[in-house]
């Protein structure tokens, strides 16, 4: 798959997933713990600079805080709310809001280049051997099938995209309670 594929089909995702029930915003990486329950508690954040963004949180302060964009904020009318999803550029990485209660939520993060990285150190260029490392074996069988690895906790969702056993795309996404 194209990165210009992943790239539309993140934004669809995104959008689609913004339509859905949203779970509370939950807390920070926990830290201290044995290796296993740490990979257990991610809340897979991701962080630029000193400011951390969580999905489905709200993006006033965190957009205040990220500063100017790279390129003019793309907006569109929400297909799922009332207001408009918009798409915030700056160095090395895409962000995605919806509207939600009144507010202007985190959809998403998506990597536009090796620039930027996850907290835990994986961006564009590592290998699959590095992410398990970092994530371990905890992701979507289904989804590795096709070179990607979806890890999850109760309010995002990461998946590094591999070709070749090679990153070529991360992305964070709010996550969603399962339908029962």
């Amino acid at each position: 798959m194209k990165k210009l594929d992943k790239r539309t089909a993140s934004i669809v995702l995104s959008i689609a997933l913004a339509a859905m029930p949203m779970t509370s915003y939950g807390g920070i990486f926990k830290s201290g713990k044995e290796e296993a329950t740490q990979k257990e508690n991610m809340e897979y954040q991701f962080k630029s600079g000193d400011t951390v963004i969580s999905m489905g949180a709200e993006a006033g302060e965190i957009v205040k805080a990220l500063g100017n964009t790279t390129k003019a904020v793309f907006e569109q009318d929400s297909c799922a709310y009332q207001g408009k999803d918009r798409v915030y550029t700056y160095q090395g990485f895409e962000m995605s809001t919806y509207p939600a209660d009144g507010k202007e939520k985190i959809a998403s993060i998506y990597f536009l280049d090796s620039t930027v990285s996850t907290p835990e150190g994986i961006k564009i260029g590592s290998t699959k051997k590095e992410v398990l490392e970092i994530y371990g074996t905890e992701y979507d069988q289904e989804e590795a099938k096709f070179g990607t690895f979806c890890y999850s906790s109760d309010t995002a969702l990461l998946r590094i995209y591999t070709t070749k056993d090679v990153v070529d795309g991360i992305e964070y996404l709010v996550n969603t309670p399962k339908q029962p």
